[in-house]
């Protein structure tokens, strides 16, 4: 039996031998791998690289965000809000329930007090009496509604408030801080839907996979909030050169993914060439000196979505892609070749 000692020598031979950076995600992915802890990642691993195909930086940290990433903080806040959520709920249903049961006691009590008056003989009965009764009756009964709805209408704010606060902590979940552009998790969530809608009504589904050329160099030498800037400026060409239907996303770092429905390849690829001229174009400077320091580029690998074929082995395309955009000098778009259909 393989020892923990042993597979971490392994991993840290293959990364060195694969010249990548043994960063804490990488080593977490690899041990995963090569101590079968993660079945599905092995699965995704072997079929990426089979051939003896060396993995780059960019598709482990890839492979990482799907596989390994925790989300274990946003789940539990998402969680904790639905339980207050279902919480008040149940007092709300009890307050409705207990102004039901108000109504109901009081119309019995009056039911009782018109009884008493119609079983006894005129001479006994003491209609002064009955009024009191009555007059007391609906004073107390009053008294309980007001404060039961007082209590009711405090309810209902308070879920109000939670289902707001429910709302914004969804869409910060799936929302990247810096950019505002939606999150990893927000677009294979999407990304999986629109394969399923490209399956089952037969339409074209590309995805643009992008990458900032060069850009530790550039965050190393101007500095991260220069960087910051380069990483808003590109998310903002994004978002306004895609349509309604379309999802631009920042998947970590440096990274950039479109998803586009009812596009083909060339579709595709002939917007990205579109935006790649004008992130190209598009003098930067820093903000307090408005000193001009240059451009920046992006490279872009693009892929058609091929019938049966799952969300990774679509990245795998696009990266493959992106890949050959890097290597052809960088500040390019490469198209993917079309797969033949995995459908049977």
């Amino acid at each position: 039996m393989t020892t923990n000692k042993e597979i971490s020598q392994k991993v840290l031979r293959k990364l060195n031998m694969w010249e990548i950076d043994p960063t804490p995600e990488k080593y977490a992915l690899l041990f995963d791998h090569y101590s079968g802890a993660n079945p599905a990642l092995s699965a995704a691993m072997e079929s990426q690289f089979a051939g003896g195909t060396n993995p780059t930086s960019k598709q482990l940290e890839r492979l990482y965000a799907r596989f390994l990433a925790d989300y274990s903080n946003d789940n539990d806040e998402l969680e904790n809000l639905a339980k207050s959520l279902v919480v008040q709920s149940s007092g709300l249903q009890g307050l409705a329930h207990a102004l039901s049961s108000s109504a109901s006691s009081f119309g019995a009590d009056i039911q009782a007090e018109v009884a008493g008056v119609t079983d006894l003989s005129e001479s006994d009965c003491d209609v002064g009496e009955v009024i009191n009764n009555l007059v007391e009756l609906t004073k107390r009964t009053v008294q309980q509604n007001k404060m039961l709805e007082r209590k009711l209408d405090a309810a209902i704010e308070d879920i109000g408030e939670l289902h707001d606060t429910l709302k914004r902590a969804e869409e910060h979940a799936q929302t990247d801080f810096l950019t505002k552009l939606p999150n990893r998790r927000k677009f294979d969530e999407f990304l999986r839907d629109k394969i399923e809608d490209s399956a089952s009504d037969n339409e074209p589904l590309s995805l643009i996979v992008g990458d900032v050329d060069h850009f530790k160099v550039f965050n190393d030498k101007y500095g991260h909030k220069v960087g910051d800037q380069v990483l808003v400026l590109v998310s903002n060409i994004l978002r306004k050169n895609i349509k309604g239907k379309d999802l631009a996303a920042r998947y970590g770092g440096e990274e950039f993914v479109i998803a586009l429905p009812n596009t083909t390849l060339d579709q595709a690829a002939a917007l990205a060439e579109h935006i790649r001229r004008e992130i190209a174009n598009r003098p930067l400077a820093l903000r307090k000196s408005n000193k001009e320091i240059g451009n920046v580029t992006i490279s872009f690998g693009v892929a058609e979505w091929s019938a049966g074929e799952s969300e990774d082995a679509l990245f795998e395309a696009a990266d493959a892609a992106l890949y050959d955009a890097k290597s052809g000098g960088r500040n390019k778009v490469a198209k993917a070749a079309l797969r033949m259909s995995q459908s049977a």
